[in-house]
Formats: structure tokens, sequence, C-alpha cells
């Protein structure tokens, strides 16, 4: 079983159990998970032999939203950190120790936000102990993660929900959604398939597409059969959950 099918197997457990209210919290733990992914992703360290990449992180959460995770943090940090792990060996990446991932509240983060620090080891800059392999080794920073392209306009899919709306931005000219932790955006919701739509960006236009999803791809109430342009306040279904796009 890859890293990926363990966790969600752990993450479905989660769903079934008493800890299905973390699933109506403004910020879930699939979501956190991809923002630990993508912090090991862009932050990798290239030797002449090997890629080395963080083994401690910190997520932060405002208060409010670390409130839902709180009775479970300890379970939720380990099989996060095992997920890491896991990751990290099926994509031939080299961590210094076994991955450590702390959640934790912090009122300087916005609400329904998440702020992810990665570092190689737990051990702050200048107190590492003597023979460090970080400090013995000369190592060129990759130019690892998505890619930012400061042409794209600003825009976002919208979900409200009885915790408030919840903003997703549309910040790569290739998106997609589902219910797989491998997805750009995450939607915890069994109507969704696990890989079911994506939106790229071309010509100057969003334009949204089904992946052969269960439930279907519609755009204020059609079904979407091939590429559809996405306008502002375009109503999108996704297996029925519903999220409004805007442009601005």
């Amino acid at each position: 079983m890859s890293a990926l099918s363990r966790f969600e197997s752990f993450m479905e457990s989660l769903v079934e159990g008493s800890a299905k209210r973390l699933f109506r919290s403004p910020v879930t733990p699939a979501e956190i998970t991809r923002r630990l992914e993508r912090a090991m992703a862009s932050q990798q360290t290239i030797t002449v032999d090997r890629i080395i990449v963080p083994s401690f992180y910190r997520a932060f959460l405002h208060p409010e939203d670390f409130k839902a995770l709180e009775p479970v943090q300890d379970e939720l940090e380990r099989e996060m950190a095992n997920y890491l792990a896991e990751l990290a060996r099926e994509r031939g990446f080299t961590l210094l120790q076994h991955p450590v991932v702390d959640v934790a509240p912090d009122p300087a983060v916005s609400r329904r936000s998440i702020q992810v620090v990665a570092e190689m080891t737990g051990v702050h800059p200048g107190n590492a102990p003597a023979g460090s392999e970080v400090e013995s080794t000369q190592v060129i920073p990759s130019r690892g993660g998505a890619p930012v392209h400061a042409a794209l306009p600003s825009a976002e899919l919208v979900l409200r929900s009885a915790s408030g709306a919840h903003a997703f931005p549309l910040e790569a000219n290739l998106v997609t959604l589902g219910r797989g932790l491998n997805n750009d955006i995450v939607l915890e919701d069994p109507r969704i398939s696990r890989q079911h739509a994506q939106i790229r960006y071309r010509s100057r236009r969003f334009l949204i597409s089904d992946l052969g999803s269960t439930n279907g791809t519609y755009v204020n109430g059609v079904p979407v059969s091939t590429e559809q342009v996405l306008r502002d306040g375009d109503i999108v279904s996704l297996g029925g959950l519903e999220l409004i796009f805007h442009q601005r």
C-alpha cells in the first residue's frame, strides 16, 4: 500500500469514528497534510548524491480552528509524520531523521488559514551539533514545488458552509480537484471522486473539465462534458458540493 493510500485509509477511519466533527472544521487534516507535502517538495536541498528534505514541520492554525483538531492532535501528528516518511521513501528523498509534525495554535494566523514552517531538523541553525551532515555538505537549493505564474489573474473557488466561507485560490495554470490528497484542492466529501475535475488557465480564460468522476461536474446546473469556460459568479457543483467561482 502506498503512503497516500495508507493515509487516506486513516482519514476514512476518522470520518467513520468519533472524530467526524473534524470534517466540519474550516481547516481539515487533509488540507494540513497537503501543505506539509508541498513544504517538503519546495524545500529540497540537492547534494552530489541525494536530495535532502526537511524533517521537522510546524503547522500553525488560528486558535478557533485548532480547537476542532485538539482532541486527536497526537494521533494526527503521528500519522502525518508517518505519511511524510513514507512519501519521502517513495520519491527517493533523504531525511536526516524521522519526520516530526507539530500542529499548534497561533493567534497571528487568520481564520481558515494554515502557515507551515519546515526545517531540516528540530535544531535551530547555530545550535546544531558538530559534524552535522547539513554543515559538512555543500548544498544547492532546488527549484522544487509548484510554479508561480505572475501573469495569472486573481481567481478562486469559494465554498460556503455553516462554519463560514472557505476560499481556494487558483494559483497555477492547472489545478486538480478531488478527494485524494494528491490534488491541488482537496475536498473531503463522499460525493466527490478521488480525481474529480481540473481547472486550466488558457488563452486568458479559466476552463473546467470533468475527470471521469462518479457523480459528475456541473456549471450552473449544466453537466460538463468537455472543457467549459468559467465566468465570475458561476456555481460549480462537484457531485452536489457547490462552490462559487470568482475572478477579479
